[in-house]
């Protein structure tokens, strides 16, 4: 009860900040104008990365579209001085350590919003839907968006590993 009462009390006093994280990425978003644009192929599909600034901002947008297995989209938002949001959406494939059997999912409906106040106060904001061989993609689209956020505090540690993540990204496309 304790650590429930912990976490209200929490979100309550985080709302401010993370409504402030959401206005920013819906401003970078409506006004960033398209700085770079280039796109890696290979045998099984592509990989499209795109830079849009605003004066302060920057967004580094990376589509991985590999058919039917892989169609997520990535988004980083930073300030300068904070790598402040990580958006991801799409169709994610599963990668098991052994030969898949037919009636596990092959793959993963995500939208996952990862969100830094600073470098040690973070929140991440998670939903999935399995996806299977003859599942119905489309339906199971809109299935995610009815499903709520699962929501979890994060701090220094995924800031870290998000910052090493952004920057290996920022390097692959240079």
């Amino acid at each position: 009860m304790k650590y429930l009462l912990s976490i209200l009390l929490f979100f309550t006093f985080q709302t401010d900040w993370i409504e402030n994280v959401e206005k920013s990425i819906s401003r970078i978003n409506e006004n960033g104008k398209l700085e770079t644009e280039f796109e890696k192929k290979d045998e099984d599909g592509k990989t499209v990365f795109l830079k849009y600034k605003t004066e302060k901002e920057i967004k580094t947008n990376i589509q991985y579209k590999y058919g039917e297995l892989m169609d997520v989209d990535v988004s980083y938002y930073e300030n300068g001085k904070l790598l402040f949001a990580e958006i991801t959406k799409g169709r994610d494939v599963l990668i098991y350590k052994r030969e898949r059997r037919k009636d596990e999912p092959y793959a993963v409906l995500i939208e996952r919003r990862t969100y830094f106040k600073n470098e040690t106060e973070g929140v991440r904001k998670t939903k999935k839907i399995q996806v299977y061989e003859n599942s119905d993609v489309e339906r199971l689209k809109k299935e995610l968006e009815q499903i709520d956020f699962k929501t979890e505090i994060i701090g220094k540690n995924e800031y870290q590993n998000l910052k090493e993540k952004y920057n290996r990204i920022k390097n692959l496309k240079e």
